[in-house]
């Protein structure tokens, strides 16, 4: 797994899931943690639901070899 540019890099946040089938869909992207820590923190509070942070960590592409380690 590469490491991606810091400007490639940004942090989603989604209610936790509840069990092994529920969607997360997360809706808007911040550009730092701190930023995604506070929505996190609000939407938690304001719906009393427990919210996940998601970090981008790879970027993959069409045509990109598999290499096994994202399977």
């Amino acid at each position: 797994m590469g490491t991606m540019p810091a400007f490639a890099r940004f942090w989603m946040v989604c209610r936790k899931p509840t069990a092994p089938h529920h969607k997360t869909e997360p809706r808007q992207r911040y550009s730092t943690f701190a930023d995604a820590f506070t929505a996190a923190k609000r939407l938690a509070q304001q719906n009393d639901a427990q919210f996940v942070i998601l970090e981008s960590i790879e970027i993959v592409r069409p045509g990109d070899a598999a290499n096994g380690e994202l399977f």
